[in-house]
């Protein structure tokens, strides 16, 4: 009887062991699966927020690139105003000078009016050339005798008055009024140079990139 007891309590110890054993496993393989998938959504949130910032880096990156060539352009316009604004100061000062001295008036008057001043054999023209009072001199009044002289010769009336409030002259004919100014003269270098000006400023900033 003694006998059939311990072996029923070692049959129980035996039972209890395997079946802490088998519980034990299967918390501890349920542990694993648990742990594996929490590492696996933690790898792949990782990821996602890896995958997020590269994205929102990317955009960060384009809008500064963006930026940079916006304000690299506004930049070179800018200067390129401000060159054009001090070229044309620089002209227009020497072009004034040029047109206040009576020699080199002289020489325009001779060189312009008569290619202006082209008349039709059959028909007779009048013309007016005006020129400041300011640069009014002997070798001028001199020079726009010789000229009126022969430009009727070519059927054109001419005549010359001393009431410009510029610099330069004013030359009409047949209701045409031509202007010959700083402010004319120097806008049309300006626009002869400002192309030359814009290819030197549009290499540098190929350059630059």
């Amino acid at each position: 009887m003694l006998t059939d007891i311990e072996s029923f309590v070692k049959k129980l110890e035996s039972e209890g062991v395997d079946a802490g054993k088998k519980a034990a496993e299967k918390i501890e393989a349920g542990a694993q699966s648990q742990a594996d998938k929490i590492i696996a959504d933690g790898k792949a949130r990782a990821e996602q927020i890896i995958a997020e910032a590269n994205a929102e880096a990317e955009k960060i990156k384009n809008r500064m690139n963006s930026s940079l060539e916006l304000a690299s352009r506004d930049a070179v316009y800018m200067l390129r105003e401000k060159l054009i604004r001090q070229l044309k100061a620089i002209l227009n000062r020497h072009v004034e000078q040029a047109l206040r001295d009576e020699q080199t008036l002289t020489n325009v008057l001779r060189e312009v009016i008569p290619v202006l001043a082209k008349a039709d054999a059959n028909r007779k023209l009048t013309a007016e050339i005006n020129i400041s009072d300011e640069i009014k001199s002997r070798l001028l009044e001199s020079s726009l005798r010789e000229l009126i002289y022969s430009l009727r010769n070519q059927n054109v009336e001419v005549d010359a008055k001393y009431n410009l409030a510029k610099a330069g002259f004013e030359f009409k004919i047949e209701g045409s009024t031509i202007e010959v100014s700083a402010e004319s003269v120097t806008a049309l270098l300006a626009e002869m140079v400002d192309p030359e000006l814009r290819e030197i400023l549009e290499k540098a900033t190929e350059q630059k990139n």
